[in-house]
């Protein structure tokens, strides 16, 4: 359970309203990062050898660029690999969406992760729709970034990996990756989508622990500091996942070390929620792991204050197995 990528949630604004949206953006939010904040974080960050890539995402980051271009010029510096996460609202031509990104590459911007879906697609098309995207990713290669299309798939959902590989063929362009994930029932998903839209992971559940977990270390706009980039960020169960904040006084390092202490942190990173579950005698199916990591968070708070009274034994139990824990 080392962190490897550093995630900025620069803000909760967003110019999209999306319904499948876990962290409930959306253009009435206001919270964002402050500056002296972001600097923080990516100077301290840099004293973690394990911390390799540095993401800025929201919300929609690209609504307050001059924090976003000094964030990515600041980590570029720092020798970090920088990511920015958009939903390409700003791309309408060609010229707008290489002039645009110009200037993020010259600050240091390394890849563009594009989300676009079917939910996306609603939004995108009061700024220009799919050409946008196109727009987009054209420019950014032509700009020598690495470029990720991002999509959230669901039963019946038309814009998949296949149909974008499509259109970016007929449009000449192939220097771009396709990223596919499923629709989760947490935020605005759990209030306004059908449960059939919500497929399960339960395959991928039963191989073991969650390799999320741990991997990202995830900054709020509030200065929370999370040990998970999952979709549970912005709901009742945040505070489970929060190891300390950066307003406390508390520094990554001391945050990455107390992370490294917690025994619920391992025993997902390690055995998944499922088994946390099994061990506080609760038998319930779930859609998605991130959905299971909830109903702990919110529904079984006591039990799990509980089972931290039982650390040593816990940790005696995984050394004895030998599961991977540092030395």
């Amino acid at each position: 359970m080392i962190p490897q990528v550093l995630s900025f949630i620069t803000t909760y604004r967003c110019n999209f309203y999306c319904d499948h949206c876990s962290v409930s953006a959306g253009p009435s939010r206001r919270e964002v990062l402050s500056a002296g904040m972001v600097r923080e974080a990516i100077e301290q960050a840099y004293t973690l050898p394990s911390i390799r890539v540095v993401v800025f995402t929201g919300g929609e980051p690209t609504l307050y660029p001059d924090l976003l271009k000094k964030g990515i010029e600041l980590a570029h510096r720092r020798g970090f690999v920088t990511r920015m996460v958009t939903n390409a609202w700003w791309a309408q031509t060609p010229e707008k969406a290489y002039h645009f990104l110009r200037e993020f590459r010259a600050a240091g911007l390394d890849e563009l992760n594009v989300s676009y879906d079917d939910f996306h697609a609603a939004h995108l098309k009061a700024f220009g729709g799919e050409q946008n995207v196109l727009n987009a990713v054209r420019a950014a290669a032509d700009l020598g970034m690495n470029v990720v299309v991002g999509t959230v798939l669901y039963p019946g959902a038309r814009i998949k990996s296949g149909y974008l590989r499509e259109v970016f063929k007929n449009a000449g362009i192939r220097e771009v990756k396709f990223l596919e994930d499923y629709v989760f029932p947490l935020g605005r998903a759990r209030r306004k989508l059908p449960a059939r839209l919500f497929p399960s992971d339960l395959e991928k559940r039963e191989q073991g622990g969650c390799d999320e977990a741990g991997h990202t270390l995830t900054i709020l706009p509030g200065g929370e500091v999370l040990f998970c980039c999952g979709h549970i960020i912005n709901t009742r169960a945040q505070e489970i996942l929060t190891v300390d904040s950066l307003v406390s006084g508390a520094t990554l390092p001391k945050i990455v070390e107390r992370m490294q202490r917690n025994v619920l942190f391992w025993w997902l990173h390690l055995e998944g929620p499922e088994s946390v579950l099994t061990e506080l005698g609760i038998d319930k199916k779930f859609y998605r792991r991130c959905e299971a990591c909830f109903y702990l968070a919110t529904a079984c708070r006591e039990k799990l204050r509980a089972l931290a009274g039982r650390k040593e034994e816990i940790f005696a139990r995984w050394e004895a197995k030998k599961v991977g824990l540092p030395a």
